[in-house]
């Protein structure tokens, strides 16, 4: 027994000396570890940047040396790298659809609009992925983007929301006109630059026929028209002056309501009515039926046509390209009012979202975060003065003190085309814009924000459009309205193509709309 104890000594004795000889070797005199417990240990930190790569509509293939260093400034600032896959401009849609096809995705896509296709099939196959989940610290996004802008953005109607605002600002776009046409002709624009739907016409009549070019020759229209790149229908020539201003709160059937679908309304018909009218006349170009929204702006710079439906900022962008043939040509630009004498009108179907396409983040992203950061640190102040007015030797010089434009500043792409601020009507006049200029087309880019008048859907299309026969009656709709312009087909013939469109889904259409816009209000 006394053996036995003797024995259980030594041993523990042994193991005491044992974890004792153990601690006093520990280098730096630290505690060991309890018994069980393993050793901290530092992890290092990663710092390697993030790769991004980015497919985008842009009309440069290349990145030039502004737009290289803006990016190489943003890879820094976020710590990622940047790559960018940039197809052809005319063949965008082709290159979505395949990209959708391929299995093999970019981090950050763009897509045009959210009635996309390949938009609409991407997040039904779940390529790409929701952001709500890193919002959390884009406070510039949340700050210089609409919310009509995210609203758009979920795709399902639920509160997921699908890709990030490119942002262009809300507004109501009038015409520009040829001010040196005008002066010919004898007709002057009053001091607010306001005209009423008669003496719009007019002057589209005296541009056709008074030959405003002084060339003695007839071979100048009032207007080109422009058929809509959905439906290859012709746009009627004023919208906003006749109510037309998309969904809006009503006192009807429905809360809501646009004019086009009201069988008790007259705004849409008016509109068709005017626009046949001025057609049967000849103020328009014979190319019109024809016309996309190119051939439309060409025929107005080879001064083939004299006025031309478009943003009051475009000033330094028209009037060089119409000066290439006619140096001395001057331009201005008007409002037509309504009937009560008021400017208002509505936006195009993407602009009443503020959405100028948008950025969507695929599954196959490395980091969706980052992704997120980076178009977020795009509208930061400190980039959004760059992109305002780029950098000092390809942008601009300083000459006592004061920033000048350098003689033919390269094209930025990347750095003006990807991203943009909410409301920020700035963007539009360069700080190398005379004052002059600035002063002409500042109080005309200002009322085509306050008189705008958005729509309540947005870019909302109910799922009856889907339907069979809703699209086949669709067809029926778009010959018709091209008819009834042209003068093929009398106005009365609106009332029964309204009838048969609410025969083939019209109702639904409207219900649908309806409890759509409902929630978005509920929501807010």
């Amino acid at each position: 027994m006394i053996n036995k104890r003797r024995g259980m000594f030594t041993f523990l004795m042994a193991v005491i000396l044992l974890l004792t000889g153990a601690c006093s070797s520990n280098s730096g005199g630290e505690a060991a570890s309890p018994v069980g417990t393993p050793i901290a240990t530092s992890t290092p930190v990663d710092n390697t940047p993030v790769k991004l790569k980015i497919m985008g509509n842009y009309n440069n293939p290349e990145l030039n040396a502004p737009d290289k260093k803006f990016v190489e400034e943003l890879e820094k600032i976020n710590n990622v790298t940047l790559e960018f896959d940039i197809p052809p401009a005319t063949g965008y849609n082709e290159r979505l659809q395949l990209m959708i096809a391929s299995g093999d995705y970019p981090d950050i896509v763009w897509f045009p609009d959210t009635a996309n296709q390949s938009f609409q099939n991407a997040v039904r196959d779940g390529i790409l992925v929701p952001v709500n989940d890193y919002l959390a610290s884009a406070k510039n996004l949340m700050k210089y983007s609409y919310a009509t802008s995210w609203d758009a953005l979920k795709a399902n109607q639920d509160e997921r929301i699908y890709g990030i605002p490119r942002t262009s600002v809300v507004r109501n776009d009038g015409f520009w006109v040829r001010k040196d046409w005008l002066d010919n002709v004898g007709i002057s624009i009053p001091d607010d630059n306001e005209v009423s739907i008669d003496q719009f016409a007019d002057i589209l009549n005296k541009f056709t026929f008074n030959d405003p070019d002084k060339n003695g020759t007839k071979d100048t229209y009032g207007y080109a028209g422009v058929v809509s790149a959905s439906s290859k229908v012709l746009i009627p020539i004023l919208t906003g002056p006749f109510g037309l201003t998309g969904w809006q709160e009503t006192n009807g059937k429905y809360k809501y309501m646009n004019p086009i679908y009201d069988p008790e309304a007259k705004e849409f018909k008016n509109a068709l009515e005017y626009s046949s009218k001025l057609y049967k006349e000849g103020v328009y170009d014979p190319d019109s039926a024809v016309n996309d929204d190119t051939k439309q702006r060409e025929r107005f710079w080879r001064g083939l046509t004299g006025v031309y439906p478009g943003f009051a900022a475009h000033y330094t962008w028209h009037l060089p390209e119409i000066q290439k043939n006619v140096p001395n040509a001057e331009l201005t630009y008007i409002f037509v009012k309504d009937e009560n004498g008021k400017v208002k009108g509505g936006s195009l179907a993407t602009s009443s979202t503020g959405l100028w396409g948008f950025w969507a983040i695929t599954k196959q992203a490395k980091s969706p975060q980052k992704a997120v950061d980076l178009l977020d640190s795009w509208l930061s102040d400190d980039i959004w003065s760059i992109v305002l007015n780029g950098y000092e030797g390809f942008d601009y010089a300083v000459k006592d003190g004061v920033k000048v434009a350098v003689d033919k500043p390269l094209p930025v792409e990347i750095r003006r085309n990807t991203m943009r601020r909410a409301y920020d009507s700035d963007f539009f006049i360069s700080f190398t814009t005379t004052k002059d200029v600035r002063d002409k087309i500042t109080p005309w880019l200002q009322k085509s924000l306050k008189t705008v008048v958005p729509s309540k859907d947005p870019g909302f299309v109910p799922g009856t459009a889907k339907k069979p026969a809703y699209m086949d009656y669709q067809k029926v709709w778009d010959q018709t309205i091209m008819k009834i312009i042209m003068g093929q087909e009398p106005i009365d013939k609106f009332d029964e193509l309204l009838a048969g469109w609410y025969k083939n889904g019209g109702e639904e259409y409207v219900t649908e709309m309806n409890d759509y816009i409902s929630k978005l209000n509920v929501k807010k």
